[in-house]
């Protein structure tokens, strides 16, 4: 993942790294300590404080993605290669190491998505947005409403994106498709 330097920051040991302020680094592991992350620049890597940098929010929002938990001979579960005695335990790590290895994918709880007993509307009329944040479709595509809390603009998911869409385009869909 990527992070931004807060402030400058010059190194007092050999494992760490200098950086000037706005710097972009690459987090590679956040495991060295609770205080460091181990980051690459320019080709170097070295230790960082966490307290210098921002780390950058992930820019695939909410989007739902699936991934195959296996369980090799012995019971144990697994994605790639680390192993665990449970589910609770492989979830949990996962949190904060990633779960795709071609780009950072961390699990986290659907605090609003609420799978089970989503509402779901299907769009009456093309909507294209005209604002960034505003959710595009087709007519007949089934959109699944995050927020309908507001009585004209709903937060909805479609085709992987999220955003706001005008409520008067869509009408209620009696089943989940």
């Amino acid at each position: 993942m990527e992070a931004t330097a807060k402030f400058d920051f010059t190194a007092t040991a050999d494992d760490e790294m200098s950086f000037k302020r706005g710097t972009v680094l690459k987090v590679l592991s956040e495991d060295c300590d609770q205080n460091w992350y181990k980051a690459e620049q320019n080709g170097k890597e070295g230790l960082i404080p966490k307290n210098y940098i921002t780390v950058k929010p992930h820019g695939y929002g909410s989007d739902v993605q699936h991934f195959k938990i296996l369980r090799d001979g012995s019971g144990k579960y697994f994605l790639w290669v680390v192993k665990f005695n449970s589910l609770n335990q492989l979830v949990e790590y996962h949190r904060t190491s990633s779960v795709s290895r071609s780009q950072t994918i961390l699990l986290r709880d659907m605090e609003e998505i609420q799978l089970q007993q989503s509402l779901c509307v299907q769009a009456l009329f093309d909507f294209e947005p005209q604002e960034e944040g505003e959710l595009g479709f087709r007519r007949g595509d089934i959109i699944q409403v995050l927020d309908n809390s507001h009585a004209n603009w709903w937060k909805g998911m479609c085709s992987g994106q999220t955003g706001t869409f005008p409520r008067n385009y869509v009408t209620p869909v009696s089943h989940h498709m």
